[in-house]
């Protein structure tokens, strides 16, 4: 997935330059009024359910430093272009980050037999539309919906380890949603801020989250 990614992003990186040079990319087929982008982001992210994942929670930490990195196209009107609401399409892979969990194996008459620890983490691939709306001069809110394919891995042992130690790494489809604003500081950089959530990542395992990151990052664009 992250080689995918990365082969994506390279092509995006070539459509910049081609498109800066040479003025748009209509000699593609593609409307000259299409504008491309990329970025990336870091920020603060924390993992619901996290702390679920063993039986009498004494500690967790749930929160972590996560990270992404995007690349998207936005067809922008043409009139009017500081006035009307613009769509576009975006994907991207986000890194949750990781989250940890302590606590106590119980025999079925209720006693205390062994500590336990879990450790999991968490990252997407995602593909989304995006919503902007300008509110102000080079200032605009941007909403996305869209769907992810989510890996986790994560691991439940014992103090002792007279309890068998249990293992996973899952994946599959879950959604993602995300609210923004975006500032332009020129034609082609903006800063962007955003709160994103994922969707049922690891409903039938252990570790069953829903992670969510707020962030703050850079875009460069064809704009």
């Amino acid at each position: 997935m992250k080689t995918y990614l990365s082969c994506s992003l390279a092509g995006l990186a070539l459509l910049l330059n081609t498109a800066h040079a040479g003025g748009g990319l209509e000699g593609f087929g593609l409307p000259s009024n299409m504008d491309f982008y990329g970025g990336g982001s870091i920020g603060s992210s924390s993992e619901d359910g996290a702390c679920d994942a063993v039986n009498g929670t004494t500690s967790c930490e749930d929160s972590s430093t996560g990270y992404k990195i995007f690349a998207g196209a936005r067809l922008a009107p043409t009139v009017n272009q500081n006035t009307l609401p613009t769509l576009g399409v975006e994907g991207g892979y986000i890194n949750f980050g990781e989250s940890s969990a302590e606590g106590v194996i119980l025999s079925d008459r209720g006693f205390v037999i062994d500590n336990s620890s879990s450790e999991s983490e968490t990252s997407a691939a995602y593909l989304a539309a995006v919503g902007y709306l300008p509110v102000a001069p080079r200032t605009e809110l941007l909403g996305k919906a869209g769907i992810t394919y989510w890996s986790q891995d994560g691991k439940i042992t014992s103090a002792t380890g007279e309890t068998p130690s249990t293992t996973s790494s899952e994946s599959g489809i879950g959604t993602l949603l995300g609210v923004g604003a975006q500032y332009q500081i020129n034609d082609n950089l903006s800063v962007r801020g955003e709160y994103e959530q994922a969707f049922g990542i690891g409903k039938d395992t252990s570790f069953a989250t829903e992670p969510k990151m707020m962030s703050v990052g850079a875009v460069f664009s064809t704009l």
